[in-house]
C-alpha cells in the first residue's frame, strides 16, 4: 500500500471510529432520559400538533400529562385520558362518557410520543441530528425495519439538563406528529390509582368498552 492509499485508509477508518463514537454517546443520552422515565415520574405541560401528508395541520391541542415508565395520564379540554400500560381509558366531560380501549402503538404515538421511545430505541439507529441551536442537542431514530410505522423519531433536548423539549415523529403515511414540552419537571409519591380511571371519582358516567 503506497502513502497515498494508506493515509486515505487512516482518514476512512478515523471517521467510522468518529461515527461510531458519535452514535454511542447520542445512545447514552436517550438511555439516560428513558431511564429517568422508568424510575421517576414526570409531569409536563404540552402542545401537540399533528400535521397530514397533505400539510394540512390539525389545531393545536394544549394540555397536561403526567408519565412514569409506561404509563400516563393525560389532561386536555374537555378531555382526560389514563392508560396503565394496556389499557386506557378516556373521559368527555361534556357527555360523561368514557370509553375504554387498548390501544395501538401508533395510536399512542399520536396521544402521547414519550411513550413510545423505550420500546422504540432498541430497534433503531440512534444518532445526533443537526440542530440549529447552541442551546439544545437532537438525537434521531431510525428504525431499522423498514416495515415500522415510523421513519424517523426526532428528540430535541435541552443541552445542559438533557431534558426534553420537542419529540417529532414521522410516520410511514408521511403525517407528522410534534409534542411539544414546556415545564418539565419530576414529581414523587403519586397516588397508586393515578393512571386507571377510578369510577368512584365520577359518578353516573356512561361506560363504553371497546375492547
Amino acid at each position: 500500500m503506497n502513502k497515498f492509499s494508506s493515509s486515505i485508509a487512516v482518514l476512512v477508518f478515523s471517521i467510522v471510529s468518529l461515527t461510531a463514537q458519535n452514535n454511542a454517546d447520542a445512545q447514552k443520552v436517550i438511555d439516560k432520559l428513558t431511564t429517568s422515565i422508568q424510575t421517576t415520574a414526570v409531569k409536563t405541560n404540552f402542545e401537540l400538533l399533528i400535521t397530514e401528508k397533505n400539510a394540512v395541520n390539525s389545531q393545536p391541542v394544549l394540555g397536561t400529562f403526567v408519565m412514569k415508565a409506561n404509563k400516563f395520564t393525560l389532561d386536555v379540554n374537555e378531555t382526560k385520558a389514563w392508560f396503565d400500560g394496556k389499557t386506557q381509558w378516556t373521559y368527555l366531560r361534556t357527555d360523561n362518557e368514557v370509553t375504554i380501549t387498548e390501544p395501538t402503538v401508533d395510536e399512542l404515538a399520536q396521544i402521547n410520543p414519550m411513550i413510545i421511545l423505550a420500546s422504540f430505541k432498541v430497534k433503531s439507529w440512534v444518532r445526533f441530528g443537526k440542530t440549529k441551536s447552541a442551546n439544545a442537542i437532537l438525537i434521531e431514530l431510525v428504525p431499522k425495519n423498514k416495515k415500522d410505522d415510523f421513519t424517523k423519531i426526532e428528540v430535541l433536548l435541552d443541552k445542559k439538563s438533557t431534558t426534553p423539549k420537542n419529540i417529532r415523529i414521522v410516520s410511514k403515511n408521511k403525517s407528522v406528529t410534534s409534542l411539544k414540552m414546556m415545564n418539565y419537571r419530576q414529581i414523587d409519591n403519586l397516588p397508586a390509582e393515578t393512571f386507571t380511571f377510578n369510577k368512584n371519582k365520577y359518578k353516573n358516567t356512561l361506560i363504553n368498552d371497546l375492547r
